[in-house]
């Protein structure tokens, strides 16, 4: 279905039915990234982001920015008729579901982070990491959507990635090579990771109980979930043996698993 927000049409697909779940996805990705999961007893609700997927791809930067991607989401949630959901975000939506639970925390039920950031911690390096941002997002619109895809797909948190089968490969390259140069460029300029806040001093004021999920592979995000363990007692961190920084397309089902219990009624907080 297309849902619109302020002249601004979003994709929303909702599979299933139960308690609500809000599915963001990462940068560059689209909702068809969540299509190997299946949870009975639950409605995923899965939402392209502005720029992604068959959501507008407009022009003009503003949209793309972090207080408008908020301000949007909430009122698309509410205009589902939803007053109280999960919500579960990967990599780049996880950042987004992240500042949103801290805008939102009495609609949240249970927050689940994959392989997400808090953002950047101190003005160097968020200096440099904007720096990092505009360059690439020069280079997308300089080079094409053929190049920024040899180039994402070489970066080393995706390399477990390679030894998946050729069918999965295949996906994972057809949603990149479907993207809009200026749209990712967009994207990265104004709620990439160098633009994004830093929530981590906000992580100890969630009182929703939350878990994150990381890849044995993904060192960086390893480390995170550990920060998120220590900086919020309601936080649970697991790792998926095996996987890297995408764990639910490397191992859906252990993804499942951990996400399943987690969401279950006795899960231990």
């Amino acid at each position: 279905m297309i849902i619109e927000i302020e002249n601004i049409k979003y994709h929303v697909q909702i599979k299933g039915k139960g308690k609500p779940i809000i599915y963001l996805h990462g940068f560059s990705e689209n909702l068809s990234t969540w299509s190997l999961l299946k949870l009975e007893g639950y409605q995923l609700i899965l939402i392209d982001f502005i720029g992604h997927g068959k959501s507008d791809k407009p022009y003009s930067s503003k949209y793309y920015s972090l207080k408008i991607m908020i301000k949007h989401l909430n009122k698309l949630i509410y205009k589902l008729g939803l007053k109280k959901y999960s919500m579960l975000g990967y990599s780049m939506g996880g950042r987004i579901a992240l500042a949103y639970a801290t805008a939102y925390s009495h609609e949240i039920d249970k927050l689940i982070l994959e392989s997400s950031s808090y953002g950047e911690v101190g003005f160097i390096n968020r200096f440099k990491r904007r720096r990092k941002d505009l360059n690439l997002a020069k280079s997308i619109l300089t080079n094409g959507i053929e190049w920024f895809n040899k180039y994402w797909s070489n970066l080393s948190i995706f390399e477990s990635q390679r030894k998946l089968p050729n069918t999965i490969i295949d996906e994972i390259r057809k949603r990149r090579l479907s993207n809009i140069t200026y749209a990712l460029s967009n994207t990265l300029l104004c709620s990439g990771q160098g633009k994004f806040p830093c929530m981590k001093n906000h992580i100890g004021k969630l009182s929703m109980p939350i878990l994150y999920i990381s890849g044995e592979y993904d060192k960086k995000y390893k480390q995170i979930g550990k920060d998120f363990e220590k900086l919020n007692s309601y936080t649970k961190h697991e790792t998926i043996k095996g996987a890297g920084h995408n764990t639910h397309i490397e191992d859906p089902n252990a993804f499942i698993k951990v996400l399943s219990k987690f969401l279950s009624d006795d899960y231990p907080l």
